[in-house]
C-alpha cells in the first residue's frame, strides 16, 4: 500500500456507491469544507487503480469538498483491493460515519450487497469466498442459485440473513447494519422494483451453466456450453420511488414515508412519480422551531394524509363533475332523437301537404278534402301552443 498524491480529476466514484440511493450531502460537504479551512484536508483515504483512474473506496463527501475547495491533488492509500474489500470500505464508513442513519446509504448498501451476491452466484464457476460464506451452508448457497435461476423472487434466497452475513463477513453478529434496518431496506427496494432488476440484470449478463454438463465439442470445431434457461422475475407493480431515501435525514424520517406512501389509499393519491417531490416538500426548511433531524414519523404522515384528502376532495369535485357531465349528455341525446323523429316527420307532413294542395286544385270542393282542411286548423293552433313554450 502506497500513499500517494492523486489529482482530482483522477478520482472517480466507488462503483458500488449509487448516487441515486445516496447521493452526496450538500449540507455535509459544507461542513467538511469550513473544517477544512481551519484544520486543513483530512486524509486516510483508500483506493485503486483502474484504467488510468484512481477509483475511491470511501470519503466521497471529503472529495467533493476537496473539488469545492480548488484543490488540486489529495493523498490516497493506493493498493490492490477487490471488489469485496472495495464494498467494505463503502459500508463500514457508511455504518459509522455520516451516513449512519441514512436511509438512503442503507438502501445504497443492501442494492449492493445483494448484487455482489447474485453476481458472485453466476459469474464464473467458482464462488467467491466472500460470497459463499454469506450462506449457511451450501445448500443453501446452491438453493439461491437454482430459485434465483428459476426467475424466483431474490428477496427469498437473499433476505435480510445472508446480507447481514456477508457485511459481518460470515457472522452476522458482527455487521454494522442490524436486522431491522436491512429488513426494511429490502421492504423498500422490493417496493420500488429495484431488488428484482438486480438479480433479472445479472443473470441477462451471466446466464448460470447447467448444473453436471460437460463441455462438448462442436463438429466445427469451436467449445459450445450449454447454459441453463432462465426467466425474469415477473416484475411487481412500483409502489415507491427509492430515491425518497435521501431526502430524509435518518431511517426513521424515511420509513414513516414509505409506510405512508404506500397505502391502498395514498397509491391512489400520490403517483409513484410525484413521491420525490412530495418528500422535498415535506422536508423543507419551514419550521424554524426545529430541525430536519427533529423531523417527526407523526408530522411526515399527517402530511401525507393532507395530500391524500386534498386529491379525495378533488376526487369527489371531478366525480360530481363527471356525473353532471353524463346527465347533460343523456338529455342531449334524448332531445337530439326526437327532433331527429320530429324533422323526419314533419318533412313528410310537407311532402303529403304538397300533395293534397294539388288534388284541393284539382278536385275543388270535394267533401273530403273539407273535412281535412279542419284537421288542419287543429294542427295549426297546436303547432301555435308548442312554438309559445319553446320560446
Amino acid at each position: 500500500m502506497k500513499l500517494q498524491n492523486v489529482p482530482l480529476n483522477e478520482i472517480i466514484d466507488n462503483h458500488w456507491r449509487d448516487r441515486d440511493l445516496y447521493p452526496i450531502d450538500k449540507e455535509h460537504v459544507t461542513e467538511l469544507l469550513n473544517s477544512m479551512h481551519e484544520h486543513g484536508f483530512f486524509g486516510g483515504l483508500k483506493g485503486r487503480r483502474v484504467n488510468g483512474k484512481v477509483e475511491l473506496g470511501c470519503g466521497h463527501a471529503r472529495i467533493e469538498a476537496a473539488r469545492k475547495a480548488k484543490m488540486d491533488s489529495i493523498p490516497i492509500y493506493i493498493d490492490d483491493i477487490d471488489d469485496d474489500t472495495m464494498l467494505r470500505l463503502m459500508t463500514d464508513e457508511n455504518a459509522t460515519q455520516q451516513g449512519g442513519t441514512n436511509a438512503g446509504a442503507v438502501l445504497n448498501e443492501v442494492s449492493a450487497v445483494a448484487r455482489r451476491i447474485v453476481e458472485g452466484l453466476f459469474n464464473g464457476t467458482i464462488v467467491p469466498l466472500n460470497v459463499a460464506r454469506a450462506f449457511e451452508n451450501k445448500a443453501a448457497m446452491e438453493r439461491a442459485r437454482s430459485k434465483l435461476a428459476a426467475g424466483t423472487d431474490p428477496s427469498h434466497d437473499i433476505g435480510h440473513g445472508v446480507v447481514r452475513r456477508y457485511l459481518g463477513q460470515g457472522k452476522p453478529e458482527n455487521a454494522l447494519r442490524g436486522e431491522r434496518q436491512i429488513r426494511e431496506a429490502i421492504s423498500a427496494l422490493k417496493q420500488s422494483g429495484r431488488y428484482d432488476e438486480i438479480a433479472n440484470e445479472i443473470l441477462r449478463k451471466h446466464p448460470p451453466v447447467v448444473a453436471g454438463t460437460k463441455p462438448a465439442k462442436s463438429p466445427s470445431g469451436p467449445i459450445e456450453t450449454k447454459v441453463a434457461k432462465t426467466k425474469a422475475a415477473k416484475p411487481r407493480d412500483r409502489m415507491l420511488d427509492e430515491r425518497t431515501a435521501s431526502v430524509f435525514k435518518n431511517d426513521h424520517q424515511f420509513h414513516a414515508f414509505r409506510e405512508a406512501v404506500t397505502t391502498k389509499a395514498a397509491q391512489q393519491a400520490i403517483p409513484v412519480s410525484e413521491q420525490l417531490a412530495l418528500a422535498k416538500e415535506i422536508m423543507r426548511d419551514k419550521h424554524p422551531q426545529f430541525s430536519k433531524k427533529q423531523v417527526g414519523a407523526p408530522y411526515i404522515k399527517a402530511k401525507v394524509k393532507e395530500r391524500i384528502e386534498a386529491f379525495m376532495k378533488a376526487q369527489r369535485m371531478i366525480n360530481k363533475e363527471e356525473r353532471d357531465a353524463f346527465l347533460a349528455e343523456q338529455i342531449e341525446d334524448e332531445i337530439d332523437a326526437e327532433l331527429h323523429t320530429a324533422k323526419a316527420s314533419l318533412r313528410s307532413l310537407i311532402s303529403s301537404l304538397m300533395k293534397m294542395e294539388k288534388l284541393a286544385d284539382k278536385y275543388p270542393g270535394h267533401p273530403k278534402l273539407g273535412g281535412f282542411s279542419a284537421r288542419l286548423d287543429d294542427l295549426v293552433n297546436s303547432i301555435k301552443q308548442f312554438s309559445r313554450k319553446l320560446k
